[in-house]
């Protein structure tokens, strides 16, 4: 028998028999040909994602900012290092993502493939993956995750130090990151000014940009308004690669100051992505306190409390069961806007938006008539109105806007007066803030029809006293500056009077 055995041994001819997963480690992915800025924010993640004590690690940020982009340098930087892992996969998650999707993808990369293979269900097939994976050294590179992917039921092994695999996904949320339990939350800024300059112009082209004296000039102006958002960059440079007068570029400037979703490319390509963000946010009235920013201007920052104290006042958070709860609500919608890359924080107590994310909220808030009043047509209709940081410097006549419940009129330097009569039909007003106006001295007596009224701020005015009728505004529930500074001591019931 052993002398057999040797003859078949000495005779025979052997052929290892591949495993089934022997597919190409890793695959180099296509990128963008102008890539500018990145190259510190790349170095970074390498060196984090390669620590022995880091097996996930989350990268977030607003919708077009350069996640993927950086994903995929990733990818690349291990295509170049193919004995460090035994096999990099590479899977789009997507919004309404399916289990079986996923599986599919991964398995084309671990040749898991047949008729076999495609008669078995779900938990057979994460049976599979995970018995090919156990064994190997891997990294999962998960693009565009929008909620918890749940690798157990894919048959993704969980990566950890023992095991030395690795997963990077890409974001918007923050709160994924949590959900995924990221041992690294990387978040992808928007980029520096003199790098988004140079990654406008390297889109525009130098053709372009030496055809007219003043074209350079112009060029910074644009490439400002998109505040460092690459997507912007790319898209507005590509459209003004064949503008060669200075005319095209100053109408350029006019249409992205005024209304940029106007402006070619923003609809198609800019808008719909970012859009992606206000959709998956949870709840109806988180969405209207964000469409709310639509009233506010470009670059305008503001402090927290007050923004709550709007919502509430409008009626966008409820207070039937305490202000303190209403607040506290109030502070978790911020937070659930900043985690989701839609408002950012400037400090503990102030937020801002990116201009580009507000361009995206005036377009979906049109559909809400929620306009600034200069693309105003039927007043009748309209809900709230904001006029802050112009040139006003009066207001005269009526404003029929019966169903008007906020109205901002703040930061007009040179207004100095708003006539009576303005103020006489809007029954369902609730936010009045006229703050900042400093040359406005004197509140008409009308003021005190606005019976509704609920939130109203007159800091840096120049008045000195209150109408009479003011003891009428019985639902106030928020006053700046307060009371006492208008009244004399014996008038000091008004307070009881009002509510505050």
């Amino acid at each position: 028998m052993l002398k057999e055995v040797e003859n078949i041994k000495a005779n025979g001819v052997f052929q290892l028999i591949p495993d089934k997963a022997q597919a190409s480690a890793v695959v180099e992915r296509p990128i963008q040909q102008v890539i500018v800025g990145r190259e510190t924010l790349l170095e970074t993640a390498w060196n984090r994602l390669m620590e022995d004590g880091v097996s996930s690690m989350g990268l977030y940020g607003m919708g077009g900012v350069g996640k993927t982009t950086l994903l995929t340098q990733i990818n690349n930087k291990l295509f170049k290092k193919k004995n460090a892992f035994d096999i990099v996969v590479w899977i789009v998650v997507s919004k309404d993502f399916q289990i079986q999707k996923i599986q599919e993808e991964i398995a084309k990369k671990l040749s898991l493939t047949g008729q076999d293979w495609n008669q078995k269900d779900e938990d057979q097939k994460s049976c599979d993956i995970h018995n090919v994976l156990k064994r190997k050294t891997f990294v999962m590179l998960l693009d565009n995750i929008w909620a918890k992917v749940d690798l157990m039921k894919i048959g993704v092994p969980y990566p950890s130090r023992e095991n030395g695999c690795k997963v990077v996904f890409t974001t918007r949320s923050l709160e994924v990151c949590g959900c995924m339990g990221a041992d690294v939350e990387m978040v992808v800024q928007c980029l520096p000014p003199h790098d988004a300059l140079e990654l406008f112009k390297k889109n525009v082209g130098e053709i372009t940009l030496g055809s007219h004296p003043k074209i350079p000039e112009l060029a910074s102006i644009v490439a400002k308004k998109c505040q460092g958002q690459p997507l912007a960059l790319d898209v507005i440079g590509e459209t003004m690669a064949c503008k060669r007068t200075i005319q095209e570029w100053q109408h350029a400037i006019d249409v992205l100051t005024s209304y940029a979703a106007e402006f070619s490319g923003m609809e198609d390509e800019i808008l719909p992505i970012l859009k992606f963000s206000y959709d998956n946010l949870k709840g109806e009235h988180v969405k209207l306190c964000f469409l709310y920013w639509a009233l506010f201007p470009e670059d305008h920052r503001i402090w927290k409390r007050v923004l709550i104290d709007y919502w509430i006042c409008d009626g966008f958070i409820d207070e039937s069961k305490g202000m303190e709860r209403a607040e506290n609500k109030g502070y978790e919608i911020i937070g659930s806007l900043v985690r989701s890359s839609l408002l950012m924080e400037n400090g503990a107590n102030d937020v801002y938006m990116h201009d580009v994310v507000r361009e995206m909220a005036l377009w979906i808030a049109s559909d809400f008539a929620l306009n600034e009043i200069p693309k105003i047509q039927n007043s009748n209709i309209v809900n709230r109105i904001s006029l802050m940081s112009n040139k006003i410097e009066s207001i005269s006549g009526g404003l029929d806007c019966l169903e008007l419940t906020a109205l901002f009129l703040q930061e007009n330097e040179k207004l100095g007066s708003i006539s009576g009569p303005f103020f006489l039909n809007m029954p369902r007003h609730v936010v009045l803030d006229l703050s900042g106006n400093t040359n406005f001295y004197e509140l008409p007596d009308e003021v005190s029809q606005l019976v509704s009224l609920k939130y109203l701020n007159i800091s840096r005015l120049g008045i000195q006293c209150l109408p009479v009728g003011f003891r009428e505004l019985k639902n106030l529930i928020h006053l700046s500056p307060t009371l006492y500074q208008f009244m004399k001591p014996q008038r000091i019931e008004w307070i009881i009077i009002i509510n505050l």
